[in-house]
């Protein structure tokens, strides 16, 4: 898989991503994650984010992580999805380096 392939990331799917790279999670947790990260600007319903992880899964980006014990599945990101992770990032950095320049003459 060529990451570049699937970038731009939507925020939702960019801001999991980066939760499940600090370590593995379940669903309660992410949604609590996101909305952290956000600073609540991203909000994820129950049934959006199952959907999403479950797209997540398929394109190999997570997988379900042993220890969910009682009935919560835990995701964990994939070396695939952490590859994608940092392609994103790299290409918003970059995007961000580019347009900061307009603003260091003041405008003018």
């Amino acid at each position: 898989m060529d990451p570049a392939d699937h970038l731009p990331l939507a925020p939702r799917d960019l801001l999991i991503l980066a939760a499940l790279a600090e370590g593995p999670s379940h669903g309660y947790g992410l949604i609590k994650a996101v909305e952290i990260r956000s600073e609540s600007g991203v909000l994820l319903d129950p049934a959006n984010l199952y959907r999403v992880l479950r797209r997540m899964r398929e394109m190999g980006w997570i997988e379900e992580a042993e220890g969910g014990g009682d009935r919560r599945r835990v995701h964990r990101i994939t070396p695939q999805g952490r590859a994608l992770l940092a392609a994103e990032l790299g290409r918003l950095e970059r995007l961000l380096g580019q347009a900061r320049p307009a603003l260091a003459d003041g405008g003018r």
